[in-house]
């Protein structure tokens, strides 16, 4: 197994558990573009076998959309309610919405702002991560960094919690977002819920879950790049569709390329994919990008299109 996987996290996963997952699963190296934090859940995209020189695009140059819950009056030193020990109420301020809204709007404005990550992070100090470091109680320090917040929607904002969503760049910690947030506001804040919708194009409603992967159906998306137009490779996809039970289609593009959807189970996939990747007898593959997806449309049969 190999590709690009569209995966949706769910809470209380560490994102290293979800690599190592497709790491027995897929019986090849496995990396991410970009982690979530334990208590976070949404979508999170791998990079199997030599598609996870793919990553680094996901880790530096993508854009995100999270929603959040932000709770104001509290404070705890992970800048969220992950240990529950250590959330302290520390204020009865209230919160002005207009005002709020005002602070939101000037980073929208600002759009390129400075950001430290939390103390209780992935970000390594020495080659290690800074919550383990922050666990010891050892002294450190994170520099700041420049990302980019783009855009917002508040989408409520009732007993002083606000939930919004936010529009941002690779790299930004909604956790951080939230405790200057508070400073800015003079009341001090707290995540309660961190759900990752999209990165780029990629969204939720097409990830992969658990219970797919049990259920033993997926989808596959293959783009293929080169002489793959006018020389059979759809109909050579096609034959390869029917010998193992695959659903979908094979269509032309207008950029010369062809895509091909497939569902089915996942072995049944996996030898399909590898069946075609390097093309018909007469056509010629320059680039492959596959995708393994949740697909929101089930096909009976697979079609030339």
């Amino acid at each position: 197994m190999e590709g690009i996987v569209l995966f949706f996290k769910p809470q209380n996963f560490y994102s290293t558990q979800i690599v190592n997952y497709f790491k027995k699963l897929s019986k090849n190296k496995v990396g991410h573009g970009g982690a979530l934090d334990k208590m976070a859940e949404g979508l999170i995209i791998l990079g199997i076998g030599k598609f996870t020189k793919y990553l680094n695009y996901f880790l530096n140059k993508s854009v995100k959309t999270y929603l959040t819950d932000i709770m104001f009056g509290y404070y705890s030193k992970t800048y969220d309610t992950e240990i529950k020990d250590e959330i302290k109420k520390v204020s009865d301020c209230q919160i002005d919405l207009k005002e709020l809204e005002k602070v939101l709007m000037k980073l929208k404005n600002i759009r390129k702002i400075k950001q430290k990550p939390p103390m209780f992070s992935s970000v390594k100090i020495k080659g290690v991560p800074a919550y383990k470091l922050a666990r010891k109680n050892v002294d450190f320090n994170l520099k700041e960094r420049e990302v980019y917040f783009y855009n917002f929607k508040i989408i409520s904002f009732s007993n002083n919690i606000l939930r919004i969503r936010i529009k941002t760049s690779s790299g930004f910690y909604v956790r951080s977002f939230a405790f200057d947030l508070g400073k800015e506001v003079n009341c001090p804040a707290i995540v309660s819920y961190i759900l990752r919708e999209k990165i780029n194009n990629f969204s939720i409603k097409n990830a992969l879950r658990f219970e797919d992967i049990e259920k033993d159906f997926l989808g596959l998306m293959i783009k293929f790049y080169g002489l793959v137009q006018g020389v059979g490779f759809r109909y050579f996809c096609y034959k390869k569709a029917k010998k193992y039970s695959i659903n979908g289609y094979a269509k032309n593009l207008k950029d010369g390329s062809v895509r091909i959807i497939s569902q089915g189970k996942l072995n049944d996939l996996i030898n399909f994919y590898y069946d075609i990747k390097d093309g018909s007898p007469f056509s010629k593959v320059k680039k492959i990008i596959p995708i393994w997806y949740k697909s929101g449309v089930v096909y009976n049969s697979f079609s030339i299109l």
